[in-house]
């Protein structure tokens, strides 16, 4: 549906052009000085798929022959113009696809001078060949005026429109697939908060590119016939491409028709409308010819900038990626993967960090009593949850600043901070009095357990405070478990 309404579109564009050509671009030669329609169509078959370019070439060339048969110089000079200008649009538009797959990004200026050359002199000139040498023979027209208002028409023409037309299509194609893909992902359609600044200096742009033409194009001095030149160089620069593109258009449009009507600098001295139509459309081709080159150039570092952004946005997620992963194996390392306590090295770290400091502190072990019993008799599953569900009590039982680690099977430690050894004890026996009031439920039925620990202060010697408990947790168990030993 999308290639029927764009070969419609393409279509009607050539006809326009076409009638427009012959109705009012008319030489004294006959033939038709601005032609746009070869551009046009070379546009279209630019970015077309096989069967949209043999569309267009058959309904091109029949509407181009009903434009020269009603409007021009008749139906049988007419197949040879049309021939000329459909063999004219096809060479423009396979060098230029052509230029774009070899030359794009790497040889900008080497792909614009080609394509200047292409599309400015040798092609227009071979089928201006064609078609002045047959109104020669035909219609009896001078074949060195013939050619030189075809190539000075047809040339402009492709020089102007062809990238102004590409960059338009390219640009209105990626629009519209972006506007679907976001009413397809949100429902609606997200606002882009930069686009209205950017829209409004792209028409603040045209429209001081407008006025600077109408007064340059008004007056009869010469010297201002630099401004629209360089402000289009400034625009190749500074502006979107789609707008520098556009300025030899605009260009063509304003000074074309103002020296054709015998106004302007450049149209004093030059008796002939025609002639002063053939000196405005040279002077909007030199605009073309010389800010082109410098729109590819900076589309090419706009592109590679704008890949660097992206290549360094990319590595950046990627960086972030991996520190998140390192982040996630270090903390996997120093975690318990049952319980989700600090494990026996991550404890260890800790108690010598402690141990270092002169914070008062104190260290507990902690053993859950006959714990193999539990096991033994109700399976490993069962054992999983009481572990689990002590290391809940656990984690309530003391504060945010302290640290409770599982270090061995049944075995926990825990790092108290700032506390005496008397203040660790109450802590550590409402725990063993809440655990012992305690029925664990798991999968094989209920189950209560005690715990037994040591506790003892942490000086300057982790090690030793951790050997000191352990005496003490022995201690405690010796003498009857569910109870807390301390060592002062």
């Amino acid at each position: 549906m999308r290639s029927l309404v764009g070969l419609s579109a393409v279509t009607l564009l050539y006809f326009g052009g076409v009638a427009f050509a012959w109705l009012f671009g008319r030489t004294n030669e006959g033939v038709a000085m601005v032609w746009v329609s070869g551009a046009v169509l070379a546009v279209w078959l630019c970015v077309a798929d096989r069967r949209g370019r043999i569309g267009a070439l058959i309904t091109c060339a029949i509407v181009s022959e009903i434009g020269a048969g009603w409007f021009g110089p008749g139906w049988a000079m007419g197949a040879v113009l049309t021939a000329a200008s459909l063999g004219e649009a096809t060479a423009a538009a396979l060098l230029t696809r052509r230029t774009l797959r070899k030359a794009w990004p790497a040889a900008t200026i080497e792909m614009a001078a080609v394509f200047l050359i292409g599309t400015a002199l040798v092609i227009p000139a071979c089928s201006g060949l064609v078609a002045a040498t047959a109104l020669h023979l035909v219609k009896g027209v001078a074949f060195g005026p013939a050619f030189r208002a075809w190539v000075l028409g047809h040339g402009v023409g492709l020089v102007a429109i062809i990238p102004f037309g590409m960059t338009a299509l390219t640009r209105f194609s990626a629009w519209g697939g972006a506007l679907i893909d976001r009413r397809h992902a949100a429902g609606t359609v997200s606002d882009d908060r930069s686009r209205p600044s950017k829209v409004l200096a792209s028409l603040l742009m045209l429209a001081t590119m407008a006025l600077l033409n109408v007064c340059v194009f008004e007056q009869d001095i010469r010297w201002p016939l630099a401004a629209p030149l360089v402000f289009a160089l400034f625009a190749a620069v500074w502006a979107d491409v789609l707008i520098a593109t556009a300025m030899p258009v605009l260009v063509a449009l304003i000074a074309a028709p103002l020296t054709a009507a015998g106004i302007g600098p450049i149209a004093p001295g030059l008796p002939l409308a025609a002639d002063r139509l053939q000196l405005g459309l040279v002077y909007a081709g030199l605009v073309a010819c010389c800010s082109l080159p410098l729109v590819v150039e900076h589309a090419r570092r706009r592109q590679e900038i704008a890949r660097l952004s992206r290549s360094a946005a990319h590595y950046q997620a990627k960086s972030q990626r991996a520190d998140d992963l390192i982040d996630e194996l270090r903390r996997v390392s120093l975690t318990d993967p049952l319980t989700g306590l600090p494990n026996r090295r991550a404890f260890f770290d800790s108690l010598a960090v402690q141990s270092a400091s002169n914070e008062p502190a104190c260290v507990a072990m902690i053993d859950i009593d006959h714990f193999k019993q539990v096991n033994d008799r109700l399976g490993h599953a069962a054992g999983d949850t009481v572990l689990c569900h002590f290391s809940d009590l656990a984690r309530k039982a003391f504060r945010a600043s302290d640290m409770v680690a599982r270090i061995g099977g049944e075995e926990f430690a825990v790092i108290l901070r700032g506390i005496s050894v008397e203040q660790a004890c109450l802590v550590c026996q409402r725990l063993v009095d809440r655990l012992a009031e305690t029925q664990i439920t798991t999968a094989m039925g209920a189950v209560r357990v005690t715990i037994s620990s040591g506790i003892a202060p942490i000086h300057q010697d982790g090690e030793a405070a951790m050997a000191a408990a352990d005496r003490a947790l022995y201690q405690a168990k010796r003498e009857g478990r569910s109870r807390l030993s301390a060592v002062a």
